[in-house]
């Protein structure tokens, strides 16, 4: 079996950029899950964007990200989860009360609430430096609690803004998405050891 990575998408819905993520992992030899907590509804404003995450039942989202998991862990050995701003807080949720069963956990700009009651979990964090969302100041309150963990990195990304890696949004950042990329791809490749 080779590693597998659980796919969650951001407050957008299960869109075009969360499959082609998807598939990108698929092309290096991962095996993916990427559950759609709205199911089927996707956004494409801002305005949409909160009116399906206000709406999502938590409890719902949970069973159904803790369902792709245990489907992803009878496919692959060993499994690590990424998710963007919403689903890096669904992420981070599941590998804390899952952990044996999850090797690394990706999180792409996450909420502040998200962060970080135990960084013993290998977490790789990518963080806008000029996010609308989470200050630079929480943004570096988060390095500083991430440092504690022994396997825990922290990147900021300059001039990039929340969704700077999803390339549907204005926001998006080649540059900086490619290399968070890279980093991403380097952080599976050694937590999951394919």
């Amino acid at each position: 079996m080779s590693g597998g990575v659980l796919v969650l998408h951001a407050w957008w819905g299960l869109n075009d950029d969360v499959r082609a993520y998807a598939e990108r992992l698929r092309r290096e030899g991962y095996v993916t899950e990427t559950p759609d907590l709205y199911r089927g509804h996707v956004a494409t404003t801002i305005a949409d964007a909160e009116k399906l995450a206000k709406g999502l039942d938590g409890a719902r989202a949970t069973t159904d990200v803790d369902a792709a998991l245990t489907k992803l862990a009878g496919q692959a050995d060993q499994v690590a989860v990424l998710g963007w701003s919403l689903g890096a807080s669904y992420g981070w949720e599941l590998a804390q009360a899952r952990r044996a069963g999850v090797r690394g956990l990706v999180l792409y700009y996450p909420g502040m609430d998200d962060i970080y009651a135990d960084t013993s979990l290998p977490t790789l964090v990518h963080f806008a430096d000029h996010d609308e969302f989470e200050s630079l100041a929480d943004a570096r309150r988060a390095e500083l609690v991430a440092s504690r963990g022994p396997t825990a990195q922290f990147y900021l990304y300059p001039n990039t803004k929340h969704w700077f890696d999803e390339p549907s949004r204005p926001e998006y950042d080649k540059a900086a998405s490619e290399l968070a990329w890279q980093r991403t791809a380097a952080f599976l490749d050694t937590h999951l050891r394919r």
